[in-house]
């Protein structure tokens, strides 16, 4: 209990250090910082920290958003299923109403059947006049049910478009178009497996795109955005359809390479690299260059049977030895380094 005080207290103290307000989501997101029990929590905050990053509002929010919140999806989800509930409830009312009717006008054929062993001509004609009433009874009441069968398709489509739209979101990042880190750690569990159960490669890069907060602090946020952007299609245009490109956190990026072995992940690493660094930087609406963009690259090969953390943890100690070592260059754990 003492403990867990203590991450509370702390937790205050920092909100009040960095002159937040003490709501539920700024608590959450530092008590879950020095609790230690949400570690890719930790992992972004220790990098906004080396990287003198401010922790405003915005900022909270945007990491609660990614580590505590899915609630979009949920309502969604839960919407989603109202709605199924209802057109089911609306179905299965309008087949026992269907289905009544059609029993009901069985029954009533079979008696008219009967009272036609000598009929007259009125008795046919009221027989006949009956017979079309039922007829065009049950017809109605088909009629309503393909209706409704219709309509309901029509809305299980939109259902399910709208969700398909929902999931898309809570698996995208709505600033470079690439997949987040929720498909990342969907995408890499999913890799590693099949690595095992296959005996395929497994390889995974981790990219930061060098002295981004100076280009932020120069030239502003707008900027700095296109830059994400610029560098995110690049990423894309570098890679195969089977591989998955991720914005991991801020200006850092994973590239998960299944089916390719470490020396030709560097080959794609160092295409990636040599296409940013190709790239100018350019203010359109002031016509003028800004300059050019580097990347540092840490490269890893999954080792089969090994928690995917350890190889999350061997690509940043290359991304980390590309940045201490100078920057604009591809460090793999297996073949050294490589730079412009």
């Amino acid at each position: 209990m003492d403990e867990v005080s203590g991450w509370a207290d702390r937790a205050m103290k920092r909100m009040a250090d960095e002159s937040l307000l003490p709501n539920p989501h700024n608590f959450a997101i530092w008590y879950g910082y020095y609790s230690g029990e949400v570690p890719d929590l930790i992992r972004a905050i220790d990098l906004d920290i080396a990287a003198s990053k401010p922790f405003t509002p915005a900022r909270m929010e945007e990491l609660y958003g990614k580590f505590f919140s899915f609630d979009r999806e949920q309502k969604a989800v839960l919407q989603a299923g109202m709605r199924i509930q209802d057109a089911l409830g609306q179905l299965l009312e309008l087949l026992r109403s269907s289905g009544a009717g059609t029993d009901r006008y069985g029954k009533a054929l079979q008696q008219f059947g009967d009272r036609l062993e000598l009929p007259g001509l009125e008795q046919l004609r009221s027989l006949v006049d009956a017979i079309a009433s039922e007829t065009k009874l049950v017809a109605q009441q088909n009629q309503r049910l393909q209706d409704q069968l219709h309509l309901s398709g029509a809305q299980m489509e939109e259902l399910k478009r709208n969700l398909d739209s929902v999931r898309q979101e809570a698996i995208t990042d709505s600033l470079t178009g690439l997949f987040n880190r929720r498909k990342f750690d969907e995408s890499l569990q999913d890799a590693a497996m099949r690595s095992v159960q296959t005996g395929s490669p497994l390889c995974l890069l981790m990219t930061d795109i060098d002295h981004f907060k100076k280009f932020n602090d120069n030239y502003g946020h707008t900027i700095g955005d296109h830059v994400l952007a610029l560098v995110a299609r690049t990423v894309k245009e570098c890679i195969r359809s089977s591989d998955t490109a991720v914005r991991y956190g801020g200006e850092e990026f994973a590239v998960l390479l299944p089916g390719v072995r470490i020396s030709d992940a560097v080959r794609v690493a160092e295409q990636i690299r040599t296409a940013v660094a190709s790239k100018r930087v350019v203010n359109r609406s002031k016509n003028i260059t800004l300059g050019t963009i580097t990347l540092s690259v840490g490269v890893a090969r999954y080792v089969p049977g090994e928690p995917v953390g350890e190889l999350i943890r061997r690509a940043d100690a290359g991304l980390y030895a590309a940045k201490r070592t100078g920057r604009n260059r591809v460090v793999a754990e297996d073949s050294g380094s490589s730079s412009t």
